[in-house]
């Protein structure tokens, strides 16, 4: 007879199914030192799976204008700069440049963008909203604001501020764990 868990472990939605599920011989149950390791996994895992379906939302709401999210709110910051880089857009979005690059070649393509080779380094790109662009936007930002409002429905303010807290921890945490000394110690 299997020695029973103290906590359930749903397989399925594991680190929010990024990793293979385990074949029938490999599946054993998951033993846990203690409470706080059962409730940091778990924690990881809704956080992915969160992450996620947040996503596709938002996605899906920005899918009409023939965007995803994530080019929405780079085509806003765009609107906002009136001019920038693809360098500066990485920055301030968190993303590298080869992501906001695909952004801007779909934006480009839909006519919401336009760039041109910078008149003092020629091997810098300058990114500009079209007129296309700039009349979208405030149809992007009302819908994020809804987005944002249904989102966080239900949720008190003193919750909002404790999360804001948590996730700012959990991010520098996150930082240091994409370190290449971090890494390296993490092979060893």
């Amino acid at each position: 007879m299997p020695k029973p868990r103290s906590r359930p472990v749903n397989r399925e939605n594991h680190y929010g199914g990024l990793l293979e599920q385990p074949t029938r011989e490999a599946r054993q149950p998951q033993q846990y030192a203690g409470i706080r390791e059962w409730q940091a996994e778990h924690a990881i895992s809704r956080l992915f799976r969160t992450s996620i379906r947040l996503q596709t939302a938002f996605d899906r709401c920005f899918q009409r204008f023939g965007m995803t999210a994530q080019e929405a709110a780079l085509l806003l910051h765009c609107v906002e700069e009136g001019e920038t880089s693809a360098g500066k857009l990485a920055r301030r979005m968190g993303r590298d440049k080869g992501k906001i690059t695909r952004f801007v070649d779909r934006l480009e393509g839909g006519g919401f963008l336009s760039r041109r080779s910078d008149l003092r380094d020629h091997r810098s790109l300058v990114l500009k909203a079209t007129p296309r662009g700039r009349r979208t936007a405030p149809q992007l930002r009302r819908l994020f604001d809804e987005m944002r409002s249904a989102f966080f429905h239900g949720v008190l303010n003193a919750d909002l501020d404790r999360l804001e807290s948590v996730l700012t921890q959990l991010h520098a945490n996150a930082e240091r764990l994409c370190e290449p000394a971090t890494r390296k110690v993490a092979q060893r």
